[in-house]
This record gives structure tokens, sequence and C-alpha cells, in this order.
């Protein structure tokens, strides 16, 4: 049986997944690991990846291709996505990561993030009826993907990241009400100037739209709602999210000062200031569409960048 890893250098995390292909072309998950690196740290100042997060992200790529060798894989994919694509300098980072692991990593678009990341969603929920609207919320962009059945209407990259708006926005810990409002302002303005224009998702009369969130945002809401000491991927794949819990949620992080919100059951240590901003882009999308309730997908771009590479169809 073929073994594959996938590498997925995001603006927030690096993450890996090693897994077996079977004859129907099936995912069988093997190994995962992640580190919260912060790659895109302080790039706010002069849209340049700066030294340490580049340090911190080559030692990690560097482990996890050494873990995925001694699982014996056939072929590394990895990808980067939103603050490698917008950064200065960040062909150098690329060629910096083949210099010294080995790894040739491929530049992902907007348009390319959001299509591997539906080949993974899709993968978990294989009941295609209806409109569907997947989100996956990143450190550095958010992407929107709109599906009827099987068929892709509309695919958006939003520069909403939840590393760049905490940067911006809070100043204080925890954030003040006018930060926190500020932060409201531009993910509404942002969302509606994208969502609302020409014939774009919120223009198509669309009934019983079902809403789906991946990536590490939606899945750490979750393991916080049903407080998760442990993360469990088989109780997150399908978990429902109402707004009212999500709301919840928000109102209580957002008047707790971070060293307390860590302690939060089922909150990803490295993840208490930017799960703020995470939360918020959450409740906007359910607002600017009339959404109560979001399912979550712990599968997206890790698995859609396999799902790929052995020639699945979405």
């Amino acid at each position: 049986m073929p073994r594959y890893a996938s590498i997925d250098i995001g603006t927030q995390t690096i993450r890996l997944l090693i897994a077996d292909s079977d004859s129907r072309g099936n995912l069988i998950p093997v190994y995962r690991d992640r580190s919260i690196i912060r790659l895109g740290e302080g790039m706010t100042a002069n849209n340049c990846l700066q030294e340490r997060p580049v340090e911190r992200a080559l030692s990690c790529i560097n482990n996890f291709t050494r873990t995925a060798h001694q699982y014996k894989i056939q072929k590394i994919f990895a990808v980067a996505t939103s603050c490698v694509r917008e950064a200065q300098n960040g062909k150098d980072f690329l060629e910096a990561v083949y210099r010294e692991t080995g790894v040739a990593v491929r530049l992902l678009s907007g348009d390319d993030e959001a299509g591997l990341s539906l080949r993974g969603v899709q993968s978990v929920f294989q009941d295609n009826q209806g409109h569907s609207l997947i989100i996956d919320i990143g450190g550095g962009s958010t992407e929107l993907i709109l599906t009827n059945g099987a068929t892709v209407e509309l695919m958006e990259s939003i520069p909403l990241g939840v590393v760049h708006l905490s940067e911006k926005y809070f100043h204080n810990d925890p954030p003040l009400p006018k930060e926190l409002s500020d932060l409201t302002d531009h993910i509404n303005f942002a969302l509606s100037n994208t969502c609302n224009n020409n014939n774009n998702v919120n223009n198509r009369g669309i009934n019983n739209l079902r809403l789906i969130g991946t990536a590490g945002t939606v899945t750490t809401l979750a393991a916080m709602d049903l407080k998760m000491t442990e993360y469990d991927i088989e109780k997150i794949n399908g978990c429902l999210l109402t707004r009212d819990k999500l709301e919840h949620i928000y109102d209580t992080i957002t008047l707790i000062s971070s060293n307390i919100r860590i302690n939060y059951p089922g909150l990803e240590p490295g993840r208490e200031v930017v799960i703020i901003s995470g939360t918020r882009i959450i409740l906007s999308i359910m607002d600017l569409f009339g959404l109560w309730e979001i399912s979550v997908s712990d599968a997206g771009l890790l698995e859609g960048i396999l799902l790929e590479a052995i020639g699945v169809n979405a």
C-alpha cells in the first residue's frame, strides 16, 4: 500500500499528515503532527517574513521531513499558503526550505488553496446535495467555496487572517471594546465588499445554505465547545456548532486575559490570542448569510493535497 506525506506551511501553523492510500484511493491516516510556528509573525510592518519565524519554520519542516522518512513514505508533497505568497521574500524562504530540507514546496494561489481544502472536506462530507458554503480560516487569509452538489460555483480568497488581524487590532490583553469593535467593522466590510458584489454568494437567492468549516479556528472552537482535554478527530468531524454557542465562547474569551484564556478546555496553546479574531470571522460570516449553525471538518488542505497527488477526483 503506497504511503505519502503532506506538509502544509501556513501563516500560523505547520502541519504534517502521513497516510496510506488503498486500492480505491481512500486515505488511511498513519501519523499526524502540527506545530504553531507563527511564520507570518511581524509581517504587518514590512510585508517580509522575519528571521526568527523563518528559523522556527525551517526547524519544524526539518523535523517533519525526518519523521516522514522514518515512516518510509514514497514522497512528500508540501505546500505554502497566504503569508509566503504575500511576502516580498517568500521566494527566498522556499529556496531556503529546499536547500536545508530537500523538500520542494509548491506555492498555492488562493484558488488552489480553496480547491484543495474542498477536496479534503468532501472526503468527510460526502452528502453533496444542495448548496454548501465551505470556509477555511487561516493565519493570513480566509477561503470561501460555494458548491451546489458536487459542482463548484464560486471560490474566493479574502485577506482576513487571524495572525494579521490580531497583530493589527489587539494592543491590550484582554482587547478593549474599541479594539473588538474596530476588528468587527474591518471583517464585516471585507466580507460584505466581497460577498455582496456582482453575482457573488449573497446575491444568488440561495435557500437552505449549509455552512461547513475546516482548519484550526473552527476545529479548535469545536474542541472548546466539547471541552476536550485530548483532541479527538472522530468527535470533531461532523460536530455542529450553533451561533449561540460560538457567541457564548466569544463573549467569554474576550473578557479574560490570554494567560487565563489559555486554560480554556480545548483551546490549543498558541491560539490563545488569534482565536478571538477567528471566532469573530465565523460569527460575521454567519450574520452575513443569516446562518445559525456550522458543521465542522477536521479534514481539509492536508488531505486535499494527497487526494490530488494520488489522482482521486473530488
